[in-house]
């Protein structure tokens, strides 16, 4: 309580006295309470003395960074959900431009050109996807897939989704994480010679009480899923929604899974002019239909 940090707001000892007594509170343990013990440091971190100038503090940061290996010296295969595209140069004019780069999530504040803005996005993903609705920006791919699962559930009344297997373990988290404690998710199986979801294991999981059918075109290992029409009439027969995750850049060639016979549609809108970024350039969409 009584260091002060001249870039950390309210960090002033007798402002932040003032703020535990507006929250009743006796010390800033008790706002700490909720997290398990085994997961708080007991030892101070692992940092260097604090530099006394600006420019010390540049010259060790830079100095950091120079270890890295870069994408723009080397060609990145990692993917898993971040991938290394080409960004043309008129994608960093527009996001430089002060509405946009001092936003946070999109917001529209009081600037009724990110209204236009928005409309203009929402129109260039509606026809690329050849959807009625698409929603504004979620906070990443991820996100956007549960709360389509979510979505699913509440329209059905129903709790249980049925996921592709073929997933990527960090999403399938988001998606769990997203679920508890109302939706039980259950994962299908797919062929490992090719990659297509198990028919056979969907409809014999398929029941009354499924809401949902998830899977992603192409899927998290790059095939490309070849019944998604059965799939989703499968789904249909049971009175349950499909969901489709799509690689929005992957429709330049692929059809959009509205044709057969989706009826939410997300992705992450990373691969259409975002750089990779160490915490992820990443925003999601849901397209639903329009009823």
């Amino acid at each position: 309580m009584t260091n002060t940090y001249p870039y950390i707001p309210n960090s002033v000892p007798a402002i932040k006295q003032q703020m535990l007594r507006e929250v009743k509170a006796e010390s800033i343990e008790e706002l700490y309470a909720e997290i398990p013990d085994r997961l708080r440091l007991k030892r101070k971190m692992d940092l260097p003395a604090p530099y006394r100038s600006e420019h010390a503090l540049r010259r060790h940061v830079e100095g950091l960074l120079a270890k890295n290996t870069t994408a723009a010296e080397c060609l990145s295969f990692l993917g898993a959900g971040c991938y290394q595209h080409y960004v043309p140069a008129v994608c960093d004019e527009v996001n430089q431009r002060n509405e946009f780069l001092t936003a946070y999530s999109g917001r529209v504040y009081e600037d009724h050109g990110r209204y236009q803005a928005l409309f203009e996005y929402a129109s260039m993903m509606g026809e690329l996807l050849d959807m009625d609705v698409v929603s504004l920006p979620t906070y990443d791919g991820y996100q956007a897939a549960a709360t389509s699962i979510r979505m699913a559930a509440r329209i059905t009344g129903r709790q249980e989704a049925l996921v592709s297997r073929s997933i990527s373990p960090d999403k399938l988290s988001k998606i769990l994480d997203y679920g508890k404690p109302h939706i039980q998710t259950r994962l299908i199986g797919y062929d490992k010679r090719t990659g297509q979801l198990d028919l056979d294991a969907l409809c014999a999981a398929l029941s009354t009480e499924t809401a949902v059918v998830y899977f992603e075109n192409p899927s998290f290992f790059g095939c490309v899923e070849t019944g998604g029409d059965e799939i989703a009439q499968l789904a249909h027969q049971h009175g349950a929604l499909c969901v489709v995750g799509v690689d929005p850049i992957s429709l330049g060639v692929l059809t959009p899974p509205i044709e057969y016979g989706a009826d939410i549609v997300c992705g992450d809108i990373q691969a259409l002019g975002m750089h990779m970024q160490f915490p992820g350039g990443q925003a999601g969409f849901i397209p639903p239909r329009d009823e």
